[in-house]
């Protein structure tokens, strides 16, 4: 057995080494803020997996419309699925050197280069103020005026030409309205009349929840700043006095517009894009009756949280049964918005062969970038349905699984054929020490017999107990497919080709989900599974009415 894990172990990180090494490596750029105003710097994020030691990027050709400030480098390590990464950071940071759109041309890093870049530079901001002044605060609100419950965006900046020893920001509130932090804070410079300033800028998503006037409350910044008579340098510069400070940002106020007479549908959607799309787990093109085919569909929208985004209604067809999972939802955030997105599963299940068409899916939205109504769409779909393959008198009780299409031969990469085949002697090593295993346990299986997943499975079915039919299939379907175990009834239904027994699986799972699971009746799942789940041979004579065991030795 030691020797079977040593082989085990050693195939394993061969088999991770080359997967890592074949992993792509590119170089990626983003710039922290686009647009900016003129007078103020921005970053330049360069960033490298797997890079080599000593790299630096060849940033010559910025000069021409850019000053370099400052660059920085820093390496992390991260851990993925117990794979060793490394990923190189440099951040630029730059001063434009006009206004307009100017270009970030390619960045070299060895033999790695990166996108180019627009960066959208705006003419320089009016101050607030009249006079000099070491520290204040900003905010404002963009746009304005927007529709409810589009995303605006909140901003607050923290100017200072003084050193800071500490301090905290409180957060903004609104009434009718709901705020969400946006990314990281930004830290860059700027110039307000001919006076150089650190900015450390936050950023918020604000959601008005009602039409009319919108308030900010004033966001109020507390700390100690350094006397610049004061602050030195060096080590005097850590032990110079500091004073209190309290500022406080100007009300924001805004307005929230209804919605437009334009727009006409069932759900007010206001969004900077939205997607709709759909994924098949085969294709619907080779369905049989009693076959079931899961149709995943994904709306994902950039503005809107996934709280936002409406469910996915789908019209029912006549001859298809359908069974819908819990929708998966998520929302993130960058330095500008907010993302939503929305996941659902429908379980397909046609009864009868014959030509079936699934109505075209449509979502209105309102595009808050051009003001204009639009739709995502999913077009109709129209596939036809055969007969289900019959097994003949001889094979009767016979399950025949549902073997995968072999894949076109295609030629693969070195790293991809030493990958495949380090992982199939993997997969025969697995085999034989489970092999192994069983062999040296055949007494007690069968001493034990009246415990496992059949004659479960006939108790629960006898008791009409839809919940404990689920387990014992499923945990027949864990101990025939040890490597793979399907995780829901609809997945086995689709490694079998009986399609009397596959749809008395898609019943049963919709009595799962049904207001009163109790309803379900087992008689009819106990007869296909007596007829449809293969025996095993066995010199110990079986009760009449016991299931036969379902998983061959």
């Amino acid at each position: 057995t030691m020797r079977v894990l040593a082989t085990t172990l050693l195939l394993t990180t061969l088999l991770m080494v080359y997967t890592a090494g074949a992993r792509a490596e590119e170089l990626a750029s983003s710039l922290e803020r686009n647009p900016i105003h003129a007078g103020e710097s921005v970053r330049l994020v360069l960033e490298l997996r797997r890079a080599s030691g000593g790299l630096k990027p060849e940033l010559s050709a910025l000069d021409r419309d850019f000053e370099i400030l400052h660059v920085s480098a820093n390496t992390q390590i991260e851990f993925v699925q117990g794979l060793q990464s490394a990923i190189t950071r440099w951040i630029v940071e730059l001063a434009p050197k006009r206004e307009g759109r100017l270009e970030i041309p390619p960045i070299a890093v060895g033999r790695f280069t990166s996108p180019p870049l627009i960066l959208e530079v705006l003419p320089p901001r009016q101050p607030e103020f009249a006079g000099n002044r070491d520290i204040f605060l900003e905010a404002e609100i963009s746009p304005d005026p927007a529709y409810v419950q589009a995303q605006m965006r909140y901003v607050v900046r923290l100017l200072r030409a003084v050193d800071v020893v500490d301090g905290t920001l409180t957060e903004p509130s609104a009434r009718n309205a709901v705020i969400r932090r946006l990314g990281r804070d930004i830290s860059y410079t700027t110039t307000r009349l001919g006076r150089s300033y650190r900015v450390l800028e936050r950023r918020y998503a604000v959601f008005p929840q009602a039409s009319g006037e919108l308030v900010v409350t004033p966001v109020e910044f507390e700390g100690e700043v350094v006397d610049p008579g004061q602050a030195g340098t060096g080590l005097s510069r850590l032990f110079a006095r500091g004073k209190r400070v309290r500022l406080r940002t100007r009300v924001v106020r805004a307005t929230a517009l209804g919605p437009p007479a334009e727009f006409t549908g069932a759900t007010w959607l206001p969004a900077k894009s939205l997607l709709l799309s759909e994924e098949w787990s085969r294709s619907p093109d080779t369905l049989h009756a009693g076959e079931p085919v899961t149709r995943t569909l994904r709306l994902e929208a950039v503005g809107l949280s996934a709280e936002q985004l409406p469910e996915i209604t789908i019209t029912v067809i006549d001859g298809i049964k359908e069974y819908g999972d819990q929708p998966i939802t998520r929302t993130t955030t960058d330095t500008d918005w907010v993302h939503g997105a929305r996941e659902q599963r429908i379980a397909l299940v046609p009864g009868n062969p014959g030509t079936y068409t699934l109505p075209e899916i449509r979502i209105d939205w309102w595009d808050t970038e051009r003001n204009v109504a639009r739709q995502a769409t999913i077009p109709a779909r129209m596939f036809e349905v055969t007969a289900a393959a019959r097994a003949s008198d001889d094979d009767a009780g016979i399950v025949v699984l549902a073997d995968p299409q072999p894949a076109a031969p295609r030629l693969l990469p070195l790293w991809q054929g030493l990958c495949a085949l380090l992982l199939v002697l993997w997969l025969a090593t697995l085999v034989a020490w489970r092999r192994a295993r069983a062999a040296s346990r055949a007494g007690a299986d069968v001493a034990t017999q009246d415990a496992t997943a059949p004659v479960t499975l006939k108790r629960a079915c006898r008791d009409d107990d839809a919940s404990a039919a689920r387990a014992a299939l499923l945990a027949w379907a864990a101990e025939t497919w040890p490597q793979d175990p399907p995780g829901s009834l609809v997945a086995l239904a689709q490694r079998l080709a009986d399609a009397g027994l596959a749809a008395e699986l898609a019943e049963l799972d919709r009595a799962l989900y049904a207001r009163d699971p109790q309803a379900w009746q087992g008689q009819s799942l106990w007869r296909q599974a007596r007829r449809g789940l293969k025996r095993r041979p066995s010199a110990v004579p079986e009760k009449p009415d016991d299931l036969p065991v379902l998983y061959p030795r």
